[in-house]
């Protein structure tokens, strides 16, 4: 009983500047009650919101904060969801990666979870690590990116821990017990490049891709070939991830007879190589070669002309994965275990009529 009610104690000690108090004592010293302090820290059950703001505006005032290690020992919760990338590629090197995580974070952190990452190591790795922290029950949960889509052999492995789990995947599995999914459907924004390039007279389109298998390129290629251009397969390089790659991938598209009028880059990141590769050939962009790329990225807005992109909708893509996976923690019912985020072309300075067909206009 002695143990118990010291363990107890730690479950509802919050601490102070100076003191240690329980979440009763704060309580009546804000003037609510404790379950409604409680609901304000985890951002879950019936609370109005002003009150909820109010609650965590007086906690940071009074510099209390929550013993939530011990919370969660008492309910064998971590509140902390794991975020795993299968790709072949570390998560720090890839910007796209960065951005979501970044929008999983701040949803996460709105229903006071936290985050953990594992931003390095090849593939199997990764793997074995997402199963020893849901073994371990380091974690309550997990978001799980494809490169494009996962192992369903794998999810099994993984869900059989009684680990609850959400992809993000192009395409989405089988249903499995506890795993939802959310697509990143690409078609639309796709369809939009196409209709932008092919509407301004580019019949000759070059691709700079990432990685193999690529989903885009054969998305890319229909689209455009059904308006009357194409992708020569002599116009397709797979490059890597990093802005030296795209240069490559870029000398070598400039150097082909005849070049493109225009080159889709799979990511930001490779098409600032890219186009710093069609300036030192002595060629502009967009007046002797278009570029448009994909995903969108912070500093797409900022690059010299400002990039033409296909935008991932980072927030929506962490905010659906976020609620979906709390929703199934949480056993609320029905949880809508598969959900769609789409893509679309965001419209900058990176696109121009080709050259022949400004003088055929003229």
């Amino acid at each position: 009983m002695f143990a118990r009610n010291i363990y107890n104690g730690c479950v509802n000690a919050y601490t102070a500047k100076s003191a240690i108090m329980t979440i009763e004592e704060f309580a009546r010293k804000i003037g609510v009650s404790s379950a409604t302090v409680s609901r304000a820290i985890h951002g879950k059950g019936r609370i109005n919101p002003q009150t909820r703001q109010m609650v965590l505006q007086r906690m940071e005032e009074l510099g209390f904060t929550p013993n939530l290690h011990a919370q969660n020992l008492a309910h064998r919760r971590s509140r902390t969801i794991g975020l795993e990338y299968l790709g072949r590629t570390e998560v720090l090197s890839d910007m796209f990666l960065i951005a979501l995580a970044r929008g999983i974070q701040r949803v996460l952190t709105q229903h006071g979870y936290n985050l953990l990452l594992n931003p390095v190591g090849v593939a199997h790795e990764r793997e074995s690590l997402l199963r020893r922290w849901a073994h371990s029950r380091a974690v309550d949960g997990a978001i799980v990116v494809g490169d494009p889509d996962v192992s369903v052999e794998w999810l099994q492995k993984l869900v059989t821990q009684k680990t609850f789990c959400v992809v993000i995947v192009h395409h989405p599995p089988p249903p499995l017990p506890n795993v939802g999914c959310v697509t990143l459907d690409l078609s639309r924004g796709i369809a939009q490049v196409a209709e932008l390039l092919c509407s301004l007279g580019h019949c000759r389109v070059g691709y700079i891709g990432s990685i193999e298998p690529d989903p885009v390129l054969p998305m890319l290629r229909q689209q455009i070939e059904a308006r009357g251009g194409c992708i020569p397969s002599e116009l397709v390089v797979y490059a890597g991830r990093t802005p030296d790659e795209g240069a490559r991938a870029g000398r070598v598209l400039v150097d082909r007879h005849p070049r493109p009028t225009a080159v889709f880059v799979r990511t930001d990141v490779l098409a600032i190589g890219a186009m710093q590769a069609i300036r030192q050939a002595g060629l502009r962009v967009p007046d002797d070669i278009s570029v448009v790329a994909h995903d969108d990225v912070p500093f797409a807005q900022f690059t010299d002309p400002p990039l033409t992109t296909v935008r991932v909708d980072y927030e929506q893509l962490g905010k659906s994965a976020v609620e979906m996976l709390l929703a199934m923690l949480q056993r609320r019912e029905p949880v809508e275990l598969h959900q769609t985020v789409y893509t679309s072309l965001v419209q900058r300075a990176t696109v121009a009529p080709p050259l022949h067909h400004k003088t055929i206009s003229t």
